[in-house]
């Protein structure tokens, strides 16, 4: 119990600290703007994968075993949840902090829903006249 809550702590400083320095470094705009590909290796994917599979195929023969498995596969995915989920409150912080710099790379940011229909339809009849 103790090393699964240390274990569990440990996954959510890790992600919360990959995800602001993520955030400060400019990946997350470079990526948003297709500048940078994020391609993880289906090699490793698959191993993963196919591990787990494994892993739920050997042990189906242990009724008890299949038992604590799931239990263990439900918890591994509510603390990877948990813990992406907590990132989200690091963009917050960072919209609030750079409210201005937001608003000057998306202008509809904050806007109500009309407004910002409004102005996408501004915004596209202005490319189509540029564009010709």
């Amino acid at each position: 119990m103790i090393l699964g809550s240390i274990l569990f702590a440990s996954l959510l400083l890790i992600m919360n600290w990959m995800n602001i320095r993520l955030l400060y470094s400019g990946t997350y705009s470079r990526l948003q703007k297709g500048e940078k590909n994020f391609n993880l290796s289906p090699i490793a994917s698959a191993s993963g994968i196919g591990y787990v599979l494994g892993q739920v195929i050997l042990s189906s023969f242990f009724v008890e075993s299949v038992k604590i498995l799931m239990i263990i596969g439900v918890r591994s995915i509510l603390s990877v949840a948990t813990a992406y989920f907590s990132t989200s409150i690091h963009k917050y912080i960072y919209i609030r902090r750079n409210l201005e710099k937001v608003k000057q790379v998306h202008p509809q940011f904050g806007l109500p829903k009309k407004e910002r229909n409004l102005l996408e339809v501004k915004q596209k009849k202005g490319k189509r006249y540029e564009q010709a």
